[in-house]
């Protein structure tokens, strides 16, 4: 609302308003946007001063990622980062950290064929982009088929679901505060002790999975409405 109304406001003033006694300042060495303002400029580095990028190799708590420059780091690869030693498989899906930056956090999780999650509340929201795959999206007995491209957000404390009916996993990326997950080594341990509380869970009787879902559970239904081969999903399910 704050830039339409500036558009707005901008396109009333009458052109002799430009004609003032002050010279408008130049924009050979950068420019300010009104949006919080900040200046580009064009020679803050001398050539001779600029460092090589370097490439952080992946370990068993972080991905690969390239430090393009102080602060500013980049990940080439998601598909890459789904495959690295930092990733922690659950019965809520596959988990992995991306990137952290000073107030927020960017990690992925990859369902898999026959997930099941029940709606539960998350004290922090998130903001969810799939990127490859599709999956279903559930919140307040409501569901909705997620497609690579689709992109949604909860607000903190809103009980949301995931249900995996499809025959090929999907892939979310989930960008959110960082809470306490400050950084790689806290994340990795607060994934691998949910890995272990689902699991215990699990063996009390948690649904996890379609296979111990009654057939006329909802998700059920809705998933034999959108998958016609929701029954080759089921006989993937260990």
């Amino acid at each position: 609302m704050r830039l339409a109304a500036l558009l707005l406001l901008g396109a009333t003033i009458p052109l002799a308003a430009c004609n003032t006694a002050e010279e408008a300042p130049t924009e050979e060495a950068g420019h300010t946007h009104g949006e919080g303002g900040h200046t580009h400029d064009v020679d803050a580095v001398a050539e001779g001063d600029i460092k090589d990028a370097e490439l952080v190799a992946a370990t068993d708590i972080s991905p690969e990622y390239l430090q393009l420059a102080t602060n500013v780091e980049v990940i080439p690869s998601l598909e890459a980062a789904v495959k690295s030693p930092a990733t922690v498989m659950t019965h809520e899906g596959l988990f992995g950290p991306l990137l952290f930056a000073e107030e927020t956090r960017a990690f992925f999780i990859e369902l898999q064929p026959g997930m099941f999650l029940a709606e539960h509340p998350h004290p922090i929201g998130s903001i969810v982009y799939t990127v490859r795959g599709k999956w279903v999206l559930a919140s307040e007995g409501k569901r909705q088929v997620m497609e690579a491209g689709s992109l949604f957000r909860f607000g903190d404390g809103m009980p949301t679901g995931w249900e995996a009916p499809f025959n090929e996993p999907a892939l979310l990326l989930i960008v959110k505060p960082k809470g306490d997950s400050t950084d790689y080594k806290v994340f990795n341990e607060g994934i691998k002790d949910m890995q272990q509380t689902v699991e215990a869970d699990r063996q009390k009787g948690g649904a996890y999975y379609y296979d111990v879902l009654e057939e006329d559970h909802p998700a059920i239904k809705f998933a034999r409405s959108v998958n016609p081969e929701f029954d080759s999903v089921l006989a993937q399910i260990d």
